[in-house]
């Protein structure tokens, strides 16, 4: 049996920037453990596999995978995946501009506007605030002083649950690095890695500079995290970091050279949240693989 897939940069115009992700048209006939294979095999940070759906409120599902194990959302994989789907498959959505996919966490809407692709994500959930300082800079190998105290150290979810970390500088967040025996010992285990920010940037165009590990799950680092820049925006208004209604740039990558720019939309009216994560995404190649 073969099996198709194309390789596609995700936040990004550019191809070999961004966040990287192998997407196979057809899963259909692939167990879980050839699905694992593939995507191990592949070894960027998830690939992911498109079926027919089984729900109506669905145009497709697909599922997810890291080189370890399956997740049940994340943001670069669905926008990339959507992005195939309305531009380079012919699987019945060429030249819409809207799209909804199913994943584990439910169904996740898309929308296209020019080159730019929307994703809204789920109510935000917030979980647990961390104070212990020490053991949270130890997570990622910084100081506590280089931890910010204006905002706290929150769990926060809108299909992954995330650790958002507020870091005070950007040579700081510069510093920081993966501690895979700390952030395995520390971490519940429905979170799925800290996310940093700062809101110092590179550029000035530029709101919030970020990164993402999780060596524990075999991504020492990700160059873009959709599935945690949402839980980014939830806890933004939350905290009122930008007010009520914003739209705003987040760039990510930068540090391990494949800068991604991941757009960050959100409102807060009353108790209700709108969470959309935008950005673009070039193609990079195409392969095919023996079963």
């Amino acid at each position: 049996m073969k099996k198709e897939c194309v390789f596609i940069d995700v936040f990004t115009d550019t191809a070999f920037a961004g966040n990287q992700l192998a997407v196979f048209p057809d899963g259909s006939g692939l167990t879980v453990d050839q699905m694992q294979r593939l995507a191990n095999e592949i070894n960027y940070s998830e690939t992911t596999f498109i079926f027919e759906s089984e729900r109506s409120e669905s145009d497709f599902d697909i599922r997810i995978f890291t080189p370890g194990s399956e997740l049940p959302f994340a943001g670069h994989p669905t926008l990339g995946t959507a992005y195939a789907i309305m531009d380079l498959f012919d699987l019945g959505k060429s030249g819409s501009d809207s799209l909804t996919l199913g994943t584990k966490v439910g169904a996740i809407s898309l929308q296209k506007q020019g080159r730019i692709l929307w994703m809204t994500q789920n109510q935000p959930e917030f979980f647990d605030q961390h104070t212990d300082m020490e053991r949270i800079a130890g997570l990622v190998d910084l100081s506590p002083d280089d931890i910010s105290t204006d905002l706290p150290v929150e769990e926060v979810s809108t299909g992954n649950r995330v650790l958002i970390i507020p870091v005070k500088a950007l040579n700081a967040i510069g510093r920081a690095r993966g501690n895979a025996t700390n952030l395995s010992g520390y971490l519940a285990k429905d979170v799925v890695g800290p996310y940093l920010f700062s809101l110092e940037t590179t550029r000035a165009d530029t709101a919030v500079h970020t990164r993402f590990f999780a060596p524990h799950l075999g991504i020492m680092e990700d160059p873009a995290t959709g599935s945690a820049a949402g839980p980014l925006v939830g806890y933004f208004l939350k905290h009122n970091v930008f007010g009520t209604r914003f739209e705003v740039e987040n760039e990510q990558g930068v540090e391990m050279g494949r800068r991604s720019r991941i757009l960050m939309r959100g409102v807060l009216e009353g108790a209700e949240y709108t969470i959309q994560i935008g950005g673009e995404c070039a193609y990079a190649g195409r392969g095919e693989f023996e079963i």
